[in-house]
């Protein structure tokens, strides 16, 4: 281990935030010297910007941490004291955890860095896998490698010393509160598992040594220890009680309804959980290798219609019905209860852990929707009984148990209702209340989504939920309906922001389990103004009800709360100001302004503009021009992707790596307006809408006089290529237009199986973004209308298109099938198809390939520049 003194590592930091400004200065404009004059932003100055990604805040909010990204990959982790300037740099490192307020540490490739924040003394440990810090923050924990691919658990104190030493170590797993680490240690004669308590002295115990097999999926949770020893084809599940230091061990044999044909899951990533009392350990059952034997790729593929699902999905996925199963072993009277079974494979438990509910996803399957409907039972963990709850319900909908197990909430037919788990009974809880909790402005062709659960009071006295604006509770007795927020008659929208920290290593899938709010304290919300942009954060009480505590006309989120009291970390931004990071504890004090040398560049504004559609006002952003001059006309980019003002307070940086080409950014400083409309669409007529929304947005435009109607360009990715492509078939008001990885025959692309779910797309026309609403077999006509293909001939409006040739989500055929109708029609199209490549581009030689190529077809076609060479085709 190397420890560096404060002075010298001082300097080192001195030296590195020195050098990157000098460089920038050398990078960017030589006239700065006579005023700081402002200059045009140009492809050589993107790389100068970074992004913003705030981390950390230590215990008690004097540390920040946060991280510049650059695309040059030279990557900056800085930690930086929230009351003074004291900052420490760590290049190279992507994140790290505090010691209270004591110290920073971070892998930096292998090496930790081990940073004093009193001292400013940084201690280095080369071969580091991995490391923790104690709760009670004595100790700092390492796992170091060793050369026979094994590691070696060290535990050291605050001053440095060795106070605990394992060799051999195969896997570790914290305490939740990291006052333990349990550990297995593996050697050619002997396994072993043990674990170490990190009090004011370091307990070391053995658990349990055994040369048959290894130990794996660890957990440890209060005082219960639970894991898995893999014998050979015979894994063994065991039980540790730390405070009465007793080894139970689950003998499989010894249980009657055990299933003789399945065994104890040895897959790693099945999380062994325990319920709060320790006596209920829930595990994984596995289906015998001769159920579990793959699909013979040379062998003939059988595709049945009656399948529920289709061969591809079996083949890639697997079964539900041969997925591991849910099991529980009761210590105390050693009874096991196998919970899900091959007909109802899935499931998640009770708040208690006293029930579970199971449901079979594919129940009536095959059906056309993305996620089918399923019956949901309740099973009885003490008895094992089983009863159906609900039956077909949606699968669009979420169920969301009680925090303590008492209650079961789910959406149906437009309001929320609870089922009592003791009383059985059904209630609707949302009846009578004048608003409602379900999506009014939801366009797809399903059943409108419900806004959400904020979550449960204590001892499930009541639920929280969220209308379009406010925040409601409402008593699982019925007795109280209560709106707690007052959003609605201002615009706002309050949800609330959990911001303790997510449990360490807790199974999702079926531990639902989340802790009750605290009505009696404060609740933490964000707040957002959906029309303006505006957004912040506030508290709420029952005596004061909403107290606001940040509120800008920017975009504020990344929120990170200090553990110990009342501090916060937040970014803000908007288009024209890059992301600060903001510290709260009574007032905002910035810790960093990110992108500093965007005040040497030319840079565009965004302002809201509103336009009618049939009675309906809708939203858009137009960004201006960098070194925009009243009076003078600009060509403008249309940018559509159905509802897009969300993003007026985005920041954009410059760049030349755009998975799909653009950026508003660039376009900007290349003397463009850019517009981001919003589009709301009628059900089967996704074409029309579409075209009527734009038009009516680019003439709101045109009314100002900033923009040339005949110099108006339009852009889309994935459905927005689809609806570039529409639109085109619809309208010749565009000079030009470019569409990337675009659905453009909705007869192939229904009738299809894609590579990201391998399930049919019927569900993408049918009730998602497509939006015809009906099989194409009820409604061939508007699968027709709304495909470009068929279309084309319409077409009068130069094409750049382009697609990744291994794009699956929307095959690559889709663009090809475009660019073949009108290669045969004549018409003026460009296709760009880039090898090994999906929806959207990952090499960074074609993402600056792509985002060069669009630059220069609307360069061309809105302000007649260069006609490239690569346009006209042939051998370019």
């Amino acid at each position: 281990m190397q420890t560096i003194k404060i002075k010298r590592y001082r300097m080192y930091q001195r030296f590195v935030i020195g050098f990157a400004g000098f460089m920038f200065w050398l990078v960017t404009c030589p006239c700065w010297g006579q005023g700081n004059q402002k200059r045009p932003l140009t492809k050589d100055d993107y790389a100068l910007w970074s992004k913003l990604l705030p981390k950390k805040l230590s215990r008690d909010g004097n540390w920040a941490s946060y991280l510049l990204w650059y695309e040059s990959k030279k990557d900056t982790m800085f930690v930086k004291n929230t009351q003074n300037s004291t900052t420490y740099i760590f290049p190279n490192a992507k994140d790290g955890i505090f010691n209270g307020e004591s110290h920073f540490g971070c892998i930096i490739r292998d090496t930790l860095l081990l940073q004093n924040l009193k001292t400013g003394t940084v201690t280095k440990t080369a071969d580091v896998f991995d490391f923790a810090f104690s709760g009670n923050e004595k100790y700092v924990l390492l796992l170091l490698k060793q050369s026979d691919q094994k590691k070696r658990l060290v535990v050291q104190d605050e001053n440095g010393a060795i106070a605990a030493e394992i060799p051999n170590v195969g896997q570790w797993r914290l305490e939740p509160n990291r006052n333990g680490v349990l550990y297995t240690m593996d050697s050619p004669d002997q396994n072993t598992i043990g674990f170490l308590k990190l009090g004011v002295q370091i307990e070391k115990k053995i658990i349990i040594s055994d040369p048959k097999g290894g130990f794996q999926n660890l957990n440890w949770s209060g005082n219960t220890i639970v894991f898995i020893q893999n014998l050979p084809d015979d894994p063994q599940l065991f039980r540790y009680s730390i405070d009465k230091q007793k080894l139970n061990h689950f003998d499989a044999k010894a249980q009657a309804n055990f299933p003789a044909d399945m065994k104890i899951s040895d897959v790693t990533y099945n999380t062994l959980t325990v319920s709060d009392d320790g006596d209920r350990v829930f595990f994984w059952l596995k289906e015998n290798q001769e159920r579990l034997r793959g699909i013979d790729p040379a062998a003939v593929q059988v595709w049945n219609a009656a399948d529920k699902l289709v061969f591809a999905h079996k083949k890639n996925y697997g079964q539900y019905a041969l997925m591991d199963k849910m099991a529980v072993w009761s210590v105390k009277s050693n009874r096991f209860i196998q919970i899900s079974d091959r007909k109802i494979p899935k499931g998640f438990l009770s708040g208690d852990y006293n029930y579970a509910f199971i449901y079979d996803p594919v129940a009536y399957q095959p059906q056309n929707s993305f996620d089918g409907a399923y019956d949901l039972f309740l099973v009885d963990l003490i008895t094992g009984n089983r009863k159906k709850i609900l039956e077909k319900y949606s699968g669009d909908y979420q169920t969301v148990p009680s925090s303590d197990g008492k209650y079961l909430s789910y959406a149906k037919e437009g309001d929320w209702w609870i089922y009592d788990i003791k009383k059985d009974t059904h209630t609707n809880m949302t009846a009578g209340i004048p608003v409602s909790f379900f999506r009014q402005d939801q366009d797809v062709p399903i059943q409108p989504a419900p806004y959400g659960v904020a979550g449960w009071t204590e001892k499930d006295k009541s639920i929280l939920l969220y209308d379009q604006y406010d925040l409601w509770q409402i008593a699982t007795d019925g007795s109280t309906k209560k709106r707690l927020t007052k959003g609605r008659e201002i615009q706002k929208m309050y949800r609330v922001k959990d911001l303790t920290p997510k449990p360490l290593y807790q199974n999702d899938e079926i531990n639902t389990k989340t802790p009750p709010l605290q009505l009696n304290n404060n609740l933490f919300l964000s707040a957002i103004n959906k029309n303006s942009g505006a957004s912040g954060f506030c508290k709420w009480s029952f005596k004061s009800g909403v107290t606001p505590l940040v509120w800008e006309q920017k975009k504020v989120n990344h929120i990170i709360k200090a553990s110990n009291n009342a501090t916060y970390l937040y970014l803000e931004q908007s288009y024209e100001a890059a992301p600060r990071l903001v510290f709260y504890d009574t007032s905002p004090r910035e810790i960093i302004q990110s992108n500093a040398q965007q005040k040497h560049f030319y840079w565009g504004k965004a302002e809201p503009i509103r336009y009618n559609l049939k009675g309906t006002e809708l939203s858009g952003i137009l960004y201006y021009p960098s070194e925009y001059k009243s009076g003078v006309k600009y060509p403008m980019i249309v940018h559509i992707y159905e509802r897009q003002f969300q993003f007026l307070n985005d920041y954009m940086n410059p760049s030349s790596y755009l998975g799909d080409g653009f950026n508003s950014t660039n376009f900007t400083a290349q003397g463009y307006f850019v517009l981001f409309p919003d589009m709301v669409f009628e059900t089967a007529n996704v074409g029309k809408s579409a075209t009527a929304c734009i038009l009516s947005a680019v003439d709101a435009v045109l009314a100002k006089g900033v923009v040339d109607p005949k110099k108006v360009g339009l852009i889309g990715h994935s459905f927005g290529g689809y609806t570039t492509d529409l639109i085109i078939t619809q309208t010749d008001r565009f000079a030009t237009a470019v569409a990337g990885a675009a659905w453009t025959d909705l007869i192939s692309s229904y009738l299809y199986v894609g590579t990201t779910f391998y399930r049919p797309d019927f569900y993408r026309a049918e009730h998602d973004q497509l939006r015809i609403g009906q099989s194409l077999f009820e409604d061939t006509e508007s699968y027709l209308k709304n495909s470009p293909v068929l279309q084309a001939s319409n077409v009068k409006t130069p094409l750049l298109a382009w697609t990744g040739e291994q794009d699956r989500h929307i095959h690559y055929l889709q663009s090809m099938e475009f660019y073949l109708a009108l290669r045969r029609l004549n018409k003026t199209h460009t296709l760009l198809v880039y090898p090994d490549e999906e929806h959207t581009l990952w090499k960074p030689k074609n993402q600056k390939d792509l985002t060069l190529r669009v630059e220069q077809w609307f360069n061309y076609y809105l302000k007649n520049e260069t006609f490239h060479s690569w346009m006209k085709g042939e051998f370019y």
